[in-house]
């Protein structure tokens, strides 16, 4: 019989001590390390909804797309405006603009500047004299009245004696209100002569003033409104004359697009606006 009594005491003797104990912390290491990553897994995953409140979720989404507005805007309704003012047209764009929220305003310093924007790119709505929208051949569909009246007195006015037998001989500065072409007969209309005389159109009021200094015209077409103003910015004696034939249109409205929203921000408009435009109200 064969004894392993010296044999196994070698392998004991073979192995260092507390080997046992560092193999039984490696174990228990890998225990640990399972329990982590089993505890990890399950905080990374998401918490399960019950149905029923998925559901509710989603029906609630849905109402609140169908209730809430488009997320593209429609476009501001667009109003261009064309008037005889001393304001620069910048400045009077600003106060209608601002007087106006959600109506985009143009306003234009030139006749035909204007023109050529009402046909490339129709607005909702023009703006401007009343002769200004016949010469376009557009319909004055709201009038600007001052004082119960739909036209103002425009007044003559020279550094030049004035009679009425000299006025077809006279060269004439006034802004422009029509087209070129057809702006001598309009004059004359306003002058009531029978033969066009010679004219010489401008964008300004101020403008008017540079004519008679510079002698390049005889005499002006200034609207009455603008007369005490005119006056204070020279030290020449001017000659005046009324004329009953020299009435001109105030400023009108052609709808050309949406009305509803142009109009009824045109109606609000605050008393200077108004008289910047040369009206206190519309009809």
């Amino acid at each position: 019989m064969l004894s392993c009594g010296p044999q196994n005491n070698r392998l004991a003797a073979a192995v260092r001590p507390g080997t046992f104990r560092a193999i039984i912390g490696i174990l228990a290491a890998h225990v640990r390390l399972g329990t982590a990553r089993a505890w990890l897994r399950r905080a990374l995953q998401p918490a399960r909804v019950p149905a029923v409140l998925i559901a509710a979720a989603l029906l609630v989404g849905s109402g609140l797309l169908l209730l809430s507005p488009p997320t593209t805007a429609r476009p501001d309704t667009t109003l261009y405006v064309y008037a005889v003012t001393p304001l620069r047209a910048r400045a009077l764009e600003q106060k209608i603009e601002d007087a106006m929220p959600g109506v985009d305003v143009t306003v234009f310093g030139k006749l035909s500047d204007f023109k050529v924007a009402l046909e490339a790119n129709p607005p909702d709505a023009a703006l401007s004299p009343k002769p200004v929208l016949a010469s376009l051949n557009r319909a004055a569909d709201l009038q600007g009245t001052r004082a119960g009246s739909d036209a103002e007195q425009y007044l003559l006015v020279s550094t030049r004696t004035l009679n009425r037998d000299m006025l077809s001989s006279f060269r004439y500065g006034i802004v422009d209100l029509v087209e070129r072409r057809a702006l001598p007969r309009f004059v004359a209309g306003l002058l009531g002569v029978s033969a066009a005389p010679e004219v010489q159109r401008v964008t300004k009021i101020e403008d008017l003033l540079q004519l008679l200094q510079f002698q390049t015209a005889d005499a002006v077409l200034l609207p009455e409104r603008f007369r005490a103003d005119f006056e204070s910015k020279s030290k020449m004696n001017f000659t005046i004359l009324s004329l009953s034939t020299a009435k001109v249109g105030l400023v009108a409205v052609s709808f050309l697009g949406e009305r509803q929203s142009v109009e009824g921000a045109l109606r609000r408009l605050p008393k200077d606006v108004l008289a910047d435009l040369g009206v206190d109200e519309w009809k």
